[in-house]
């Protein structure tokens, strides 16, 4: 009974045990013993966290197939060919094209990641022209706070990790110093680097130490996770109703298909190649099992309440990155400027079938009485709306989840020539900050009403 108690009065419960003398925390999700009757709010009356997420990748769209068939909501409109992979996913999606950034003249990547992430460089610019600060050299960063460390800093209360940083591909490109190689920053040149190994996030997100500071479980000595907690799994299971005892098992039986995933090395590290960044080129076996163990990891983390922020960093912007079992074995950016247009949008599809394993892995999640998809809003954008020519006009992007009820989802939004910073704006009101204004290029008021409920 006295577990119990602790689940009442509990945003978060962690089953806690030792391997090979290491302690190890098993981090529960939300479970209804931890809420309300009906599971709408913590038996506290806190109410259920809505996270914010982005899902970042380089190089823009290839726009023929980001054009899908009708506007408005349900049937009304088809997913376009690149977004196919999200087919089981359309409710949970709100489809929003047509924005540009300023004039939608040309300008360069870094430009537009400045824009997409952070509303600008901190200097007020209405027309492209307007620009001065140099964004594609060895010194650029993000003069502004991105879009997720804002809302971190409103939404931060006593998580673990205040947010979570991730990516998949190393960086191969241009210098253009922080801001192709990192999303999050929290300020010039002051950046939270993505982790791209998912031994060493598995580590961080289970050991007992402080964040950042994992313990090594992953060893060669090492036995399960899940064997370190059992005793004290059983204990809680006999003390919760039949539904939360079933979701205890399933959540540790994903904790060890994810241990399963990952492979260790006698030394304890990934074996190469793998989810390091290999010497040779990453096969595309490599590349999705490191994706899909990354947003397993990441769904665990928000499930339980680990965190409330998060960035996925697929890709940089101005990617050359290969794609070799595709089969596609020209850079990533230099096909969009080649005219191969079937080869990088080959690309995009590929990438949006991992974007689109995210959103489904947080759907098969349990969070209190729905899923963590119904309780998040993620942030699909990429850097350029028409990388060819570098032109920002038509952005095509791609928003999953409800964010705790407030976007119904299936719709398909679109507003020529209004503005990347309107949908910033809303989304940061929808996560709860006060303001009512955002932007240094393109600085707004306005808000785009029509994706929410």
């Amino acid at each position: 009974m006295e577990l119990l108690k602790k689940l009442r009065v509990s945003r978060r419960f962690a089953l806690r045990g030792a391997v090979g003398g290491i302690g190890v925390s098993l981090w529960l999700p939300i479970l209804e013993s931890m809420c309300n009757d009906h599971g709408t709010a913590f038996a506290q009356g806190e109410p259920i966290p809505t996270s914010f997420g982005i899902f970042f990748w380089g190089n823009g769209y290839y726009p023929t197939d980001w054009t899908g068939t009708g506007t408005g909501t349900g049937d009304t409109w088809q997913l376009p060919k690149n977004l196919e992979p999200f087919a089981a996913l359309k409710g949970d999606m709100t489809y929003v094209t047509g924005l540009d950034m300023l004039d939608a003249g040309f300008k360069g990547h870094g430009w537009g990641v400045m824009y997409v992430l952070a509303g600008g460089d901190g200097n007020i610019c209405n027309v492209t022209s307007d620009i001065t600060r140099s964004a594609e050299i060895a010194n650029a960063t993000q003069y502004q706070p991105t879009i997720d460390q804002l809302i971190a800093d409103a939404v931060h209360a006593n998580e673990p990790f205040r947010s979570l940083e991730t990516g998949v591909l190393p960086y191969k490109g241009i210098n253009m110093g922080t801001v192709s190689e990192n999303l999050a920053h929290r300020g010039p040149h002051d950046f939270l680097p993505p982790e791209r190994d998912p031994t060493r996030l598995f580590n961080t997100l289970f050991g007992t130490g402080a964040p950042g500071e994992p313990a090594d479980i992953s060893n060669s000595l090492r036995r399960s996770v899940l064997d370190a907690v059992l005793e004290e799994a059983n204990s809680l299971k006999m003390t919760v109703g039949s539904n939360d005892a079933k979701r205890i098992d399933a959540h540790m039986e994903s904790i060890r298909a994810l241990e399963i995933r990952i492979p260790v090395t006698e030394d304890g590290g990934m074996p190469n190649p793998g989810c390091t960044a290999p010497i040779a080129p990453m096969t595309l076996a490599d590349m999705t099992a490191q994706s899909q163990a990354l947003n397993r990891l990441i769904a665990t983390a928000v499930a339980c309440n680990l965190t409330r922020v998060y960035t996925h960093l697929w890709s940089g912007a101005r990617d050359e990155n290969t794609y070799p079992t595709i089969p596609v074995n020209s850079d990533h950016h230099q096909l969009t400027h080649s005219g191969l247009t079937a080869e990088h949008s080959k690309i995009e599809h590929y990438i949006m079938s991992q974007y689109a394993d995210l959103a489904q892995v947080m759907k098969d999640t349990p969070m209190a009485a729905g899923n963590v998809l119904d309780h998040t809003l993620i942030y699909g954008v990429s850097e350029l709306a028409e990388p060819q020519w570098h032109v920002h006009t038509d952005y095509r992007i791609v928003l999953m989840g409800h964010a705790g009820g407030q976007l119904p989802g299936n719709r398909h939004v679109r507003l020529p020539g209004r503005k990347v910073t309107e949908l910033m704006l809303t989304m940061q009101q929808v996560m709860g900050l006060d303001v009512t204004s955002y932007g240094s290029w393109d600085r707004t008021t306005t808000t785009i009403p029509e994706i929410l409920v």
